[in-house]
């Protein structure tokens, strides 16, 4: 066999290879050039829907604190007819519902994080909706007990708003590890 055609048998298998993954680096080039700019754009807008839905939320359970009510409950003026004691855990439960009802602009970002997604970040953002649902459906029934005599209330007022904060956070965490994986990791999760 003559050397010049032993010698482009034994090239021509690395060319064809090197060839192959050049096209096929080519192709993923391309594919890179034309998304990013769609990527970046819905990066963006999961941001946005995400920074929303977290301050809506965020301002939420900072209204709802039973420590933020009763400090609202201190500074207003007493009337002097009512112990003064009695007059601002009554008020500051009162301030409470009033807060709890107030979950429109969280109501109002949920369904951008929903469609935005991804799924399990969906997720964390409705379990957070429904903490503050259960929250809203149970405060106006504290308004109407003498809660500071029902240790039990108070306990179950607590655990309701801690479980609020938990969602809350379990959502800022997992939007905040979606939003800084590189944009490779993200192609390579879809």
């Amino acid at each position: 066999m003559d050397s010049a055609i032993a010698a482009a048998l034994v090239t021509t298998p690395t060319a064809v290879l090197a060839a192959s993954a050049a096209y096929a680096a080519g192709l993923h080039q391309a594919r890179g050039a034309r998304r990013g700019p769609v990527d970046a754009v819905r990066r963006q807008h999961q941001r946005d829907a995400y920074a929303a839905f977290l301050g809506a939320a965020t301002t939420y359970a900072y209204e709802t604190r039973l420590t933020r009510n009763q400090e609202r409950a201190l500074a207003e003026p007493s009337a002097g007819d009512e112990d003064h004691v009695d007059r601002v855990e009554r008020r500051s439960w009162e301030l409470r519902a009033e807060a709890a009802e107030l979950i429109d602009p969280l109501q109002r970002t949920l369904p951008v994080v929903l469609l935005e997604g991804p799924k399990h970040i969906a997720e964390l953002a409705q379990e957070a909706s429904i903490a503050a649902h259960m929250l809203r459906s149970g405060a106006p029934q504290f308004v109407h007990r003498r809660t500071a005599s029902d240790p039990q209330a108070v306990q179950r007022a607590r655990e309701e708003h801690a479980r609020l904060v938990d969602a809350i956070d379990a959502f800022t965490i997992a939007a905040r590890d979606h939003l800084n994986e590189s944009p490779d990791q993200v192609a390579d999760a879809a």
